[in-house]
């Protein structure tokens, strides 16, 4: 994917996010609103941009995360928002919101943790790390964590359990300057970690052997790699909830413009457009509604999900 359609594509996507809603603004109005400035024009400069974003940096994340997951592991089915990451970073955000402390640290500790369990479940002393295994210790993870959501909302009052539902289905309505700030510092932190290793994972995806004589230091590159794409998450999650199938499509879409190879850039900028006109579809379609931008990517990638266990069927994978 060439860089100048990458940026032409996000650019626009990011003009269409700026001109919806259920006040429309043509181009000439766009361009009067943006040279306005800040104080003059409350409606783009402090709800419509920092909202648009927000969303291109969350969905970036969560993009990248989850090409990094699915290369490390092998798998495609191994995305974070599949094998228990994100249920895990949920699980703390909820939990830090109803004992009144910073959300943001409650799902950085739940992301690392369910991660950290997962890893360690799927590891055996002979056959080392196995994909397969770790995708089905995933799945009970989320599971668990999830019911355990449930209780913890279940016992929360009316007030606080709707408070904490509304950040879980994946919105950027509360979006402001500060958020953007938070999503940027995260994703320029994970970028910084994952990018630089888009070869080695091109490497690992032959196997750890062949890896190994490539000179990997497998042992402490994955978990390093893992640890900071669960982070990166986490930190996603904690900011606008769960935009769920997010980082489980994006990586096979950059991979089918990329020859089949690790394309970590190409799959970022899928997230940050999958995020991106997820949310301005709910300001198209329901603009008084404020659907939540998480139920579109769900309808987006849960059809995905039925296509690529298809696919593994046929190809006697799974």
């Amino acid at each position: 994917m060439k860089p100048v359609l990458v940026i032409t594509a996000l650019l626009g996507l990011l003009l269409l996010a700026l001109s919806a809603g259920r006040l429309w603004l043509s181009p000439d109005q766009l361009l009067m609103s943006l040279r306005a400035g800040p104080e003059e024009d409350v409606l783009l400069w402090h709800l419509r941009m920092p909202r648009a974003l927000a969303g291109l940096f969350i969905g970036a994340g969560l993009g990248l995360a989850g090409a990094v997951f699915q290369s490390l592991l092998r798998n495609s089915l191994a995305s974070p928002d599949i094998i228990g990451v994100s249920q895990g970073a949920a699980l703390g955000g909820v939990a830090a919101q109803l004992a009144g402390v910073i959300t943001m640290l409650g799902a950085l500790s739940g992301g690392v943790l369910a991660t950290a369990l997962i890893f360690s479940l799927s590891l055996s002393r002979r056959a080392g790390l196995d994909p397969r295994r770790l995708i089905l210790y995933g799945i009970g993870v989320g599971i668990t964590c999830s019911a355990a959501l449930s209780i913890l909302l279940i016992q929360a009052g009316d007030a606080a359990a709707g408070q904490a539902m509304a950040w879980l289905a994946g919105s950027l309505n509360a979006m402001g300057w500060q958020e953007v700030q938070i999503a940027a510092l995260a994703l320029a932190v994970g970028a910084l970690i994952l990018l630089p290793a888009a070869h080695a994972l091109d490497r690992l995806e032959f196997g750890d052997d062949p890896a190994r004589g490539w000179g990997l230091a497998i042992h402490r590159l994955r978990p390093l790699l893992l640890l900071s794409a669960a982070l990166l998450v986490s930190a996603m999650v904690a900011l606008a909830g769960t935009f769920s199938f997010v980082a489980f499509v994006s990586g096979p879409l950059a991979r089918r413009i990329g020859r089949g190879q690790v394309n970590l850039v190409a799959a970022a900028a899928f997230g940050a457009g999958l995020v991106t006109l997820a949310d301005t579809a709910t300001r198209v379609f329901a603009p008084s509604a404020l659907i939540p931008a998480g139920i579109y990517t769900s309808l987006i990638g849960a059809p995905l999900l039925v296509l690529i266990l298809h696919q593994k069927v046929i190809r006697d994978q799974i």
